[in-house]
Formats: C-alpha cells, sequence, structure tokens
C-alpha cells in the first residue's frame, strides 16, 4: 500500500537492530501497538514498513541496497535507537539510518518540514528504547547535525534499563513514563507531519496565500477536520488587540534597545556567547631528530595554553589528545571522539635554527574540510610571536571572535630569553614522563634556566608543576608538595598572571593545609585567568560542596568533564560526590560513565559497588566491589561495608584485619574509619579518623559530609575534630 503522500512508497519506514527483537520480539509488540494508535488517529489507512524477516524475501542474487532504497522512499524514517543501534558497521545504520538522512536532506520538501504552525519538525523520528552512553549520543547528533531529540520508551531504575513495556508500573519507573502516553505521543508526531504535507492542507495553504496575501506558512493556523469562522463583531476588538499590541512593542522597543547599546564592556563575556569546542592534536615531529620532541611538545602545550586562556572557547587539554599520537585517524573521527567542531594539525620539520612550522585548521562538522593551512619559518628562539600569529589566524578562522578582556592575554604576554624557553618546554618534556631518571632530566632544565635569569618566572612554575603532577618520581616524593607551592608562590611573586600556578596553590590549600579562604582566592583567580583547566573546576567542585552546594559542586565538576570529556578523574569525582551526599542513584550513573572511559578503572568498580550496596543490591554491590580489588588493591573499604550491608559481618571483619596491617597510612585510616562506623564501632572509628587528621588525609574536610559517618555526628570527639577544621559557611 502506497503513502497517502504522493511520491513515497511508505508513510513510516521503522529501522532497528535485529538483534534488539531477538530476545523477547519488544520491537515486533511495539510495531503492533504503534499501528493501533495510528489507525486509531488518521481518518485514512497508514503504510508502515517494518523489517520482521531479516532478509525481507531477498534472495543472494538481488540487489539489497537497490531492493531497500525503494523502501526508503518513505514520508517519515523511524529509528528505534538502542545500546546497539549506534553501530557505524551495522546494517541498519549504514544502509537505513544514513541513507535516510542523506535522501530526505537532498529532496525537495527537505528533511526538515515547517508546519502550519510555524514550527520546524524533522521527518526522522528518533525512538529510544535505552539510556545511551555519551559516545552513542554524540555518533546520533553528529550525523544528524542537531541535537537528539526523541521520543522516549525507556524503563528506569535502580541498575535497570530497558525499554518500556505495556504492563510496566510508572510508579515503579524513574522516569514515571507511561507506556501508552509514549505511543501516542508517536502517533501525534506522525499525524502532524503527515497532515502538513497532504495534498488537501497544501491546498488550503495555497488558498489563503492567494486571498489574504500570506507569506510565511507558519502564518496559516493548521485546519484539520474543521475551521472556526470569526463571529460578527469580533473583526473590530481583534483590530483593537492588534493595534494596542504594536504601541507595547513600540514601547519596549524604545525603553529596552537603548539598554542593550548602552551595554558596557564588562557585561560582555563569553557567557553570552555560544562557546566552540576545539583540540589541539599533538605535533608531529618530521625533522628526523628525536631529541627535538620537546619542541612538538611544547608548540602543543602553549598552543592548548594560550587558546584555554580565551573566554568563549572550550579547549581540550593537550593531555586529553596525546591518544591520537602519531595517528592514523581520519580527523573527522577523531573529532567525534573528542566532541569537538573543529581540530588543530601540526608538524614540524628542518632544524632548531631553521624551524618550520605547518598549521592546519580543519572543520570536521558537517563535512571535513581544511580550513585554512600555512608554513610559518621561524627559528626556534623566536617564535613566540609566531604563536599569537597562529591564536589570530585559528579564532578568525572558527569565526569567533576575541572578547576585549582576552587582548591583554595575547598581546601583553612577558617576552623570555630563547633559552629558559628551551629549558621550560625540556623540562616540562621529561617531567611528564614520570620515571625518576626523567624527572631528574627535568629538573636540571629548569635549574639551568633560573641561572641565566633568576628573575624569570618560567623556570619556577615548571617545578610547581612538575613537583605537583610528578613529585612521585623526585629524590624528595615526601617533600613534593611543599616544594611545589614553594615554587608556585616564587612564580606568582614575578608574574600573577600564571594560572597553573594559581592552580597548584588551590589544590595545596585545600586538600593538605585545609585554607579554605586561600583555596577560594587561588581557585577563582586561576577560572579567571584560564577557564580550561579541568583539574580547576573539579577542585573548586570540592570546595563547593564544602558549602553544602551539592547542586553547584555538581556543575562545576561537570564543567570540567565538558572541558575534557576523558578526564577520569573529574568523571569519578563526580560520582564520589553524590555517593558522599547520599544520591546514590546519580553516583551509579556517573560511576557507570568512568567504566566506559576506562573498562578496568578500580575506582569506578569501587563506586558503583559502593552505590549498589546503599540501595540494597547487595549481590551487585559485592561482586563490583571484588572486580575492583581484582584490578588493584586499595579500595577495601567498599568491599567491608558491602559485606556489613549484606548482613555478613564475619566477611567485613575479615577485610578489616587486612586493613589494619596499613592503618598507619591516612587512605587506610579513613577507609577503616568509614568501615567501623558503618559497624556501629563509633571510637574505633573515630581512632582512625585522628589518625588520618594528623597525617593531613586529603578527605578529611569532607567527614562531616560523607555519608558514612552520620552514626558519629553526636560524638564528642567527632564534633572535636570537625571543629578544629573551621570549615568555611
Amino acid at each position: 500500500m502506497a503513502s497517502i503522500i504522493p511520491g513515497y512508497e511508505y508513510d513510516i519506514f521503522i529501522s532497528y537492530r535485529q538483534k534488539d527483537n531477538k530476545y523477547d520480539g519488544w520491537v515486533t509488540e511495539f510495531i503492533s501497538h504503534l499501528k493501533k494508535e495510528i489507525e486509531a488517529t488518521f481518518k485514512e489507512d497508514i503504510s508502515i514498513y517494518f523489517d520482521e524477516n531479516p532478509h525481507d524475501g531477498l534472495l543472494e542474487i538481488h540487489n539489497v541496497d537497490k531492493s531497500l532504497e525503494n523502501k526508503l522512499k518513505s514520508v517519515i524514517f523511524m529509528p528505534i535507537i538502542s545500546q546497539t543501534y549506534c553501530d557505524p558497521k551495522s546494517f541498519a545504520w549504514q544502509n537505513e539510518f544514513v541513507a535516510f538522512n542523506k535522501m530526505a536532506s537532498s529532496e525537495p520538501i527537505g528533511r526538515d518540514v515547517k508546519l502550519p504552525s510555524g514550527n520546524v519538525c524533522s521527518r526522522i523520528i528518533p525512538i529510544k528504547i535505552h539510556d545511551l552512553d555519551p559516545a552513542d549520543t554524540e555518533l546520533l547528533e553528529t550525523e544528524l547535525g542537531c541535537r537528539l531529540r526523541s521520543i522516549d520508551f525507556i524503563f528506569s531504575s535502580a541498575g535497570v534499563n530497558r525499554p518500556l513495556k505495556p504492563d510496566d508500573n510508572p510508579d515503579k519507573n524513574l522516569n514515571k513514563t507511561y507506556y501508552r502516553d509514549q505511543i501516542n505521543k508517536v502517533a501525534n508526531a506522525v499525524k502532524e507531519i503527515i497532515y502538513s504535507l497532504h495534498p488537501e492542507q497544501q491546498k488550503r495553504i495555497k488558498k489563503t496565500y492567494q486571498t489574504y496575501g500570506k507569506k510565511d506558512i507558519s502564518e496559516v493556523k493548521p485546519s484539520i477536520g474543521y475551521e472556526k469562522k470569526a463571529k460578527p463583531g469580533r473583526i473590530l476588538t481583534t483590530s483593537v488587540f492588534w493595534v494596542s499590541l504594536g504601541i507595547l512593542a513600540l514601547i519596549a522597543f524604545l525603553i529596552l534597545v537603548p539598554k542593550l547599546f548602552l551595554k558596557t564592556k564588562s557585561e560582555i563575556s563569553g557567557s553570552d556567547l555560544v562557546k566552540k569546542a576545539i583540540a589541539v592534536l599533538p605535533v608531529s615531529n618530521f625533522t628526523g631528530n628525536p631529541e627535538l620532541d620537546f619542541i612538538a611538545s611544547g608548540i602543543q602545550r602553549t598552543l592548548c595554553s594560550q587558546l584555554g586562556q580565551l573566554s568563549n572557547l572550550i579547549v581540550r587539554p593537550d593531555l586529553s589528545t596525546m591518544q591520537f599520537k602519531d595517528t592514523k585517524e581520519p580527523p573527522q573521527q577523531i573529532a567525534k571522539k573528542l566532541s569537538v567542531n573543529n581540530i588543530i594539525q601540526s608538524s614540524i620539520i628542518g632544524s632548531e635554527e631553521n624551524l618550520q612550522i605547518e598549521v592546519s585548521l580543519i572543520e570536521a562538522f558537517p563535512s571535513e574540510k581544511v580550513i585554512w593551512s600555512s608554513t610559518f619559518n621561524q627559528s626556534w628562539n623566536n617564535i613566540t610571536s609566531t604563536y599569537n600569529e597562529i591564536i589570530r589566524r585559528i579564532m578568525d578562522g572558527i569565526k569567533v571572535r576575541i572578547l576585549p578582556e582576552d587582548e591583554e592575554k595575547i598581546s601583553g604576554r612577558r617576552n623570555h630569553h630563547p633559552e629558559i624557553l628551551k629549558a621550560y618546554d625540556r623540562g616540562l618534556y621529561f617531567m611528564n614522563k614520570r620515571t625518576a631518571e626523567d624527572f631528574e632530566k627535568g629538573l636540571k632544565c629548569f635549574n639551568e634556566a633560573i641561572e641565566i635569569d633568576p628573575a624569570d618566572p618560567l623556570p619556577y612554575l615548571g617545578l610547581a608543576i612538575g613537583y605537583s603532577t610528578a613529585g612521585h618520581t623526585s629524590p624528595v616524593a615526601q617533600d613534593a608538595s611543599n616544594l611545589a607551592k614553594g615554587y608556585a608562590l616564587k612564580a606568582l611573586s614575578l608574574d600573577s598572571t600564571l594560572a597553573d600556578a594559581h592552580a597548584v596553590l588551590a589544590m595545596r590549600y585545600l586538600y593538605t593545609e585545609w585554607d579554605f579562604p586561600a583555596a577560594e582566592r587561588s581557585l577563582k583567580r586561576a577560572m579567571e585567568l584560564n577557564p580550561n583547566i579541568p583539574s580547576v573546576h573539579y577542585t573548586y567542585g570540592w570546595y563547593l560542596a564544602l558549602l553544602n552546594k551539592i547542586d553547584d559542586a555538581a556543575s562545576s565538576m561537570k564543567k570540567a568533564i565538558e572541558i575534557d570529556p576523558t578526564d577520569q578523574v573529574a568523571q569519578g569525582y563526580l560520582s564520589w560526590l553524590y555517593l558522599y551526599f547520599g544520591r546514590y542513584e546519580d553516583a551509579l550513573r556517573e560511576g557507570q560513565k568512568l567504566l566506559q572511559l576506562q573498562s578496568d578503572s578500580t575506582l569506578a568498580y569501587y563506586l558503583i559497588g559502593s552505590a549498589y550496596s546503599e540501595m540494597g543490591m547487595h549481590f551487585e554491590a559485592i561482586e563490583a566491589c571484588k572486580k575492583s580489588l581484582a584490578i588493584s588493591p586499595g579500595y577495601e573499604s567498599g568491599l567491608a561495608i558491602a559485606y556489613a550491608n549484606a548482613g555478613q559481618k564475619e566477611k567485613a571483619l575479615e577485610v578489616v584485619k587486612e586493613m589494619e596491617k596499613n592503618r598507619d597510612y591516612w587512605w587506610y585510616a579513613w577507609g577503616l574509619a568509614e568501615v567501623y562506623a558503618k559497624l556501629g564501632e563509633k571510637q574505633k572509628a573515630i581512632d582512625c579518623l585522628e589518625i588520618a587528621y594528623k597525617n593531613h588525609g586529603d578527605f578529611m574536610p569532607w567527614m562531616k559530609s560523607d555519608i558514612y559517618f552520620k552514626p558519629l555526628m553526636n560524638e564528642p570527639r567527632f564534633i572535636e575534630l570537625v571543629n578544629s577544621l573551621k570549615l568555611p559557611v
């Protein structure tokens, strides 16, 4: 049966992954319900193509693509989006979803049709039957070229993510979704699109144009079934209404427009603009000299740092792009994985004295294209001015303006001695390798730079960053944190605009020294100087948690994830934040996202297991915690608490016995405190907390927030510990 719209084979083409229908035939059952609802909505009979048989009567000699092409000539395409559908290698994705999107976009009526109401609606109506991984959502939105808007059939409860079925009780569904309502939404969406394209509707619109001279279809009200006639006497009332409305609009224009034009410089910020995401890929070293790798590393880091200081850009950190070093993947695929609009590809050839830097700005979507590509010939000693030119060309290329407050960040940079720049890049290059031998090499570079000019802040900044991130490999590992702080202060005494130095101080103040006013100042200053440092945002999230501003804290951590979706620390901290404050379902969801980033993450399994345990899912909790410890020790407290919650006290005590061997280390003392509190051993729990306190354990400021310590809240010794921290209020 042909479509009710001339020129089309079917009204609806339903696309699904064959494996989704194998278990219980859910998709077939869904289509049966949908057909009945549509039949009750339309006067006419609606034709739906649904491939119940994977082969659909096609023989080996038949051309599958050509046979399907005719069926794809449908008014509406309805993909059943599942956990398996978003697979670029699958038949449903390539030969149905992508094929229809391309075909519909090239047709005269277009993929997106304007409805008589004035709204625009896509002829692709996604039906979601599972919550999707971020990568799958990203794949869909990239293909569609817009945000995914779907009608959801998802039953969601603790640890459950499956299709919604007719017999599901909405009260037991976290989404509170009613199956019949969703079916009805689909039917009405189909009806609105098809009737907007129906010949009779088009005739009515055309007649309205001829009669009233309408210029835009959006001005014509739909009339499906009947039209209301205006009553005598209403014409005058309507005219008065429109005249009055026009006068009000004019008054509003005269009042508001001057205010818009008088908006001050300070009021115009990056928050008023749509931010673009960009990534600078590792720079390829084609010089043939491996000893010049530090130059390639320095170029990437500097471009990331300088672009990151601009208020209206989201810049992926250089560490998040290292996975693409020497990759053969096409730029568009890389851009999809990094969730960015544009990428910068660079390479170097030549020598240190005669360096050629080739830089390309690539637009990844909707189709891959090079916006510009240039070669910059420069000696490494004079590269500073080249950075300025590259940054401006990048901003011009992606059509993002440099805000007035950011101009100074670009043009007002301090000039450094070429040998100091070289030593800085070499120093960080070695320290980032995080071995004892390379740390010593980096240390030597920075000390040589200080000898050249003791008043230059750059080598002190390098030492602050090095001791902060790789200090565990240094000869003085135990004192690395103090050294990082000292060098950061020295760098800032010479240049107060170094965002990374403020970031180093903020972590020291918050996690170790518990100087909360200083931590807040350093965090805010770092964000002001460079809004694209993920660690600053998730650390600020922990600071906000001390103020009990949980939603704001979560937003700050999500900002860190937005800057770098591959940052496992930020993702883990977000889950941990929710766990501490008793939001277990949120903790579970974010913990599962961490597991997607790293399938063998011991922290992810700990967080997932801990959330399951507090939700009463004891078997799942114990299994997850066991997986965590099978990967790496460190989160034994999770398993002990899971046993305790499951009523298996003897097994919990077995874990505690092993943990006691390491109680002098603050981390194990903290974990033991949580377990003892859960077991009702309050004084033992506080004994362990005192050990963690004396060792300045990182988590101490949040002892009052930790859900496991609720039984201790009224204990005098616990209260004394909390008061001694002098937490912000």
